[in-house]
């Protein structure tokens, strides 16, 4: 990467940073969130992520956004019709500040794992099509059989595992070999 490509990512990343914290104070979500939320945001793989495109339809790894804020700035940025995958969680989680972006982006939920009931409870009443699945193959294969050429499915948990030692990398490498063997099936 030349001098200039590097000056120029690093103008724009700062640039959605400022943008991000002046949206986050406008909708006067809390500095901790802010803060975890910038932390969050290119650090590291797992982030809004590229994985595939199978019939039209994008792939996304967003596993790393493990809390509502990252997930809400993922909807945010996002133009085309969701089918997002998100994790029930056992601990009480405040959908509320996402509740609008999702009744704007998400045509629909899929609810991975345990304690999906709190999830599909927050999301019923703003995105119409909503399924539960047991383990990442099956969300994902639920999305792949949902989703319209031109939307995207994005795996973005909106909080962090249930399950003791399982870290955002494992559920986003689950995820992304569960893409892969739907592309492995369609096209060969």
């Amino acid at each position: 990467m030349t001098y200039f490509e590097e000056l120029s990512n690093s103008r724009t990343k700062r640039a959605e940073n400022m943008a991000a914290a002046i949206s986050s104070k406008v909708l006067q979500i809390r500095k901790e969130s802010i803060k975890q939320s910038l932390s969050d945001y290119g650090t590291l793989g797992h982030r809004k992520e590229y994985v595939t495109t199978i019939d039209e339809v994008m792939y996304f790894d967003d596993a790393k956004a493990e809390n509502v804020n990252a997930t809400w700035f993922t909807f945010e940025s996002t133009l085309k019709p969701i089918v997002w995958i998100a994790c029930g969680s056992d601990k009480a989680v405040d959908y509320n500040d996402l509740l609008p972006m999702a009744k704007q982006n998400v045509k629909t939920l899929i609810c991975l794992g345990d304690g999906n009931s709190q999830l599909r409870n927050a999301f019923e009443s703003s995105v119409h099509e909503i399924y539960d699945a047991k383990d990442m193959d099956e969300a994902v294969r639920i999305a792949s059989i949902v989703a319209e050429e031109g939307d995207i499915v994005v795996f973005s948990p909106a909080s962090k595992s249930s399950r003791q030692n399982e870290t955002f990398e494992d559920r986003g490498n689950q995820f992304r070999n569960s893409v892969k063997h739907i592309e492995d099936e369609r096209y060969q």
